[in-house]
């Protein structure tokens, strides 16, 4: 065993890390920004231009934050009876891998779009992204996390 009790939920699985929910919040930030410039009602359209002056960015953004929505989700619905729910969530890792890798490319284009002009929230959101792509590659905690656990692939 490589890992305590307390890190596996009750059906046997290995809970996701904190830092690998984060970094789903963080491949989801498009909702957050959607979510949120909804909810203020008056300023809402100024909030979407500043963090997305595009507007065809946001909507890729949208598009692109679905993949860890679904498994921020199905991560919380594995159980032995769902089969089709652990068989998704196998694939979590190229999934995040992928998507991480794309908004990394997004925001390079974003600052492409700039004029290649300097913005601190531009700067950090690659920092991290590219901190989450090599954090998902390497992490044996995120390996595991994904594993169906022996017996219930069969």
């Amino acid at each position: 065993m490589h890992y305590t009790i307390e890190q596996y939920d009750k059906n046997g699985f290995l809970n996701a890390p904190k830092w690998l929910w984060l970094g789903w919040m963080l491949l989801a930030k498009a909702w957050v920004v959607f979510v949120v410039a909804g909810a203020s009602r008056e300023s809402g359209s100024t909030i979407l231009s500043y963090v997305y002056p595009d507007h065809d960015m946001l909507y890729l953004g949208l598009i692109m934050g679905i993949p860890s929505i679904a498994l921020m989700w199905l991560v919380s619905l594995r159980t032995p009876e769902r089969r089709w729910a652990c068989v998704f969530v196998s694939w979590g890792k190229p999934i995040s891998l992928i998507t991480a890798a794309s908004q990394l490319m997004q925001s390079v284009y974003h600052v492409y779009l700039q004029a290649g002009a300097f913005s601190w929230a531009n700067g950090l959101i690659m920092l991290l992204l590219l901190w989450f792509c090599i954090y998902i590659f390497k992490s044996k905690t995120v390996r595991d996390c994904f594993k169906i656990p022996a017996g219930e692939g069969e």
